[in-house]
């Protein structure tokens, strides 16, 4: 059992790694979204619903938590690391049943982070570009990840001033818009009345040129490749495409 765990959790060249993987990128998704649409006022009918996700995929992070205990040795390697620790936060104010308070609740947004797993998936991904086909690939791996960066940069600063500023920003929804309208720059907002909010506002100005950079980064990335790859390609008579080496 041992070295089945430890093959879908770290091996790289089994299917079963990206079922694993493909699973748990499921279950952060749908408990951020559930978590977000929780903070909503008009969505409170739908309590036993947010309940019953959360529990769910608290259920399937703590397996994952137990399993990669298991299978890595010395266990403090991970336990102490980076996404052990955000996996361990994701999943104790749930089982503390203080999920209610809003700085808690709130904190289990810290889920996000385990989307950085899913972006450098994509990166061990090595793809080459010979066709159409694998040209949207690429094209579409490179869209996904700038979608990843913005949706999670969102979700980070719609989140603190959610907290900070919860009398103003009464949902996350709300937060993460405004935090879209300071990434534009120009779009008229509501200014934050606490320090901290200023705090927050700040800091989503410099998130913002961040994401900008990471545009310009995805994009130039897609023109070369589009621009450049069809230099290493030769014509033949019979109309059929060689590589040059």
């Amino acid at each position: 059992m041992k070295t089945t765990l430890k093959r879908v959790l770290t091996d790289t060249n089994t299917k079963g790694y990206y079922l694993v993987s493909d699973v748990l990128a499921f279950f952060t998704i749908l408990s951020i979204t559930s978590l977000v649409l929780e903070t909503v006022p008009s969505l409170s009918s739908y309590k036993v619903l947010f309940d019953t996700i959360e529990w769910v995929s608290v259920a399937v992070f703590t397996f994952e938590y137990i399993a990669r205990i298991i299978v890595t040795r010395p266990v403090s390697s991970y336990i102490f690391s980076f996404f052990g620790l955000v996996d361990l936060i994701a999943i104790v104010p749930t089982y503390l049943g203080l999920g209610n308070l809003t700085f808690l609740k709130s904190a289990r947004t810290i889920r996000l982070i385990r989307l950085l797993r899913m972006v450098r998936l994509a990166k061990m991904k090595r793809l080459s570009v010979r066709d159409v086909e694998e040209k949207m690939s690429f094209f579409a791996v490179n869209v996904a990840i700038f979608i990843a960066v913005l949706v999670s940069s969102m979700l980070l600063i719609g989140t603190l001033i959610y907290i900070f500023e919860d009398t103003t920003f009464t949902s996350i929804p709300y937060g993460m818009l405004w935090s879209f309208k300071i990434f534009l720059i120009g779009i008229p907002i509501e200014y934050p009345s606490t320090a901290l909010g200023q705090a927050v506002h700040m800091f989503g100005r410099l998130v913002g040129l961040i994401v900008f950079g990471v545009l310009i980064g995805v994009v130039g990335n897609i023109f070369k490749d589009l621009l450049f790859s069809g230099k290493d390609k030769t014509a033949l008579p019979t109309g059929e495409v060689t590589s040059n080496d």
